[in-house]
């Protein structure tokens, strides 16, 4: 190739590249930012990223930093890439910021495939240095080839429309990848053209690693059926994207102004709808939606059509809880947040406040009315008759076996709960009011047998019980 040749072609790389900044969403990210940090591997990809970002970024008066995370797992290869991308930087007068990272031993200790766990440390080291610059944004190599490799992934482990979305031009608003518009062997073509050297990790060449598999057998197969399949992923999943982007939108609208979905929207919500509502109120407690599956989608639509009451777990230690009036996501820690605090003793005149609860006991009716605070509701009322009552009398929460002697017969308490349509975040702070003979009064209920105060009761005591949350 004749020195005109390599500089058409250099051209016509970066000019597609550059071009491709408006329509991958890109642009606006890039004129806002102060410093773009390039994830350098040293392989032809992150190359070629470098370089372009390079030539491209001064015009525009940011600054390129690049990071490398030496995996320690090829050995003395892996140590002459560090120092390759190294030396690279230092001709190109780049800040360099490196880390080694023992992602075989990581891995053994998390439990993590190595893949999965180098990911997972590179983008930590990536976001350790991102927060330590200038407004930064990262840029990662991630190219069209690397996009189909990633749709056929989730195409053969199971997955719906957003797994079929592959790679993002954009992720998390800060995490750009300007190589998507390029396939593997575009790049390839043009550091071969320009006389680039770069580095080839040998564990690329394993097809005991499934993407290896799919990018050495899959897409040449499919390149013969056509030779432009990656440019096809990228229109589908673009189109996804965007139809994705709108059922979303819809989906939000059956959303109260609490975040959660009234158990009444359910009936009249369509699937693709009540999905997207689930994905939005993950994302919404998570921060991401990334670790959400299709097969997780499917077991919380199961339970919510069903139309009984439950919870989901969830990755990032969220639960879907579908109860009696709303579905909502939340923490686990939500079902034990106000989970057994110490009992609380009472006395005739007396207003204690019991996790959410707030409890106020009088032998005047007048003193028992709602509190001044609006924030409270699902006032609950009784009379009992103090006479009655064995000991001293306190509040505490459910406990394992618990029993109400009502109707002249000990019934679960769990049981009545249930049928009360307490929510479930907050059965393990329901306050019961106790003697030392038991349970004397479960809010909702009659008085425990042969406590409850009446017209002839000579000490009546009368008791009310708000709630902070519905």
């Amino acid at each position: 190739m004749d020195e005109s040749d390599q500089r058409s072609t250099y051209v016509k790389l970066f000019d597609k590249i550059e071009k491709n900044l408006i329509n991958l969403k890109i642009l606006p990210i890039l004129e806002d930012c102060g410093t773009v940090l390039c994830a350098l591997s040293g392989g032809a990809d992150s190359v070629v990223l470098l370089r372009f970002l390079h030539q491209y970024l001064p015009a525009w008066g940011i600054r390129l930093a690049a990071a490398h995370l030496n995996h320690c797992i090829r050995g003395e290869e892996a140590d002459a890439d560090e120092a390759f991308c190294r030396s690279l930087c230092e001709k190109l007068e780049i800040p360099f910021y490196c880390r080694r990272a023992d992602i075989p031993t990581l891995a053994k200790d998390t439990g993590q495939g190595l893949e999965e766990c180098a990911r997972a440390v590179r983008y930590a080291f990536l976001e350790e240095i991102r927060s330590s610059l200038e407004n930064c944004v990262i840029a990662t190599a991630h190219n069209a080839t690397d996009h189909l490799e990633t749709v056929l992934f989730h195409l053969a482990r199971g997955t719906g429309a957003r797994g079929l979305c592959g790679i993002s031009p954009v992720r998390d608003g800060y995490i750009i990848r300007p190589l998507l518009c390029c396939t593997s062997q575009e790049i390839r073509a043009y550091a071969a053209g320009e006389g680039i050297a770069y580095v080839t990790d040998c564990t690329n060449d394993d097809t005991a690693y499934t993407r290896n598999f799919i990018r050495k057998n899959m897409i040449p197969a499919m390149q013969k059926i056509n030779p432009r399949c990656e440019e096809a992923a990228l229109r589908m999943s673009a189109s996804l994207a965007d139809d994705l982007t709108c059922l979303e939108s819809a989906a939000s609208r059956i959303l109260s102004p609490e975040g959660f979905i009234p158990r009444d929207a359910v009936s009249d919500a369509s699937p693709a709808l009540l999905s997207r509502g689930i994905l939005v109120m993950y994302r919404n407690y998570t921060g991401s939606a990334d670790n959400l599956s299709q097969v997780h989608l499917s077991d919380c639509m199961s339970l919510i059509r069903s139309g009984k009451t439950g919870r989901i777990s969830l990755p990032g230690q969220a639960v879907l809880f579908a109860e009696e009036n709303v579905i909502r996501v939340g923490a686990q820690s939500d079902i034990l947040k106000s989970a057994a605090p110490a009992p609380v003793p009472l006395s005739v005149e007396s207003m204690v406040v019991f996790g959410p609860y707030l409890i106020k006991m009088s032998k005047c009716r007048s003193n028992i009315v709602p509190p001044a605070q609006n924030i409270y509701n699902l006032a609950i009322y009784s009379t009992l008759d103090f006479d009655k009552i064995n000991g001293s009398i306190f509040i505490r929460t459910r406990e394992a076996g618990d029993v109400y002697y009502t109707g002249g017969m000990h019934k679960k308490l769990k049981k009545l709960l249930g049928a009360l349509k307490i929510p479930l975040h907050l059965r393990d702070a329901f306050p019961l009011l106790c003697d030392s003979e038991g349970i004397v009064w479960v809010p909702g209920l009659r008085p425990r047998d042969g406590c409850g105060g009446n017209a002839s009761a000579e000490n009546p005591v009368y008791i009310g019980v708000w709630c902070a949350e519905t």
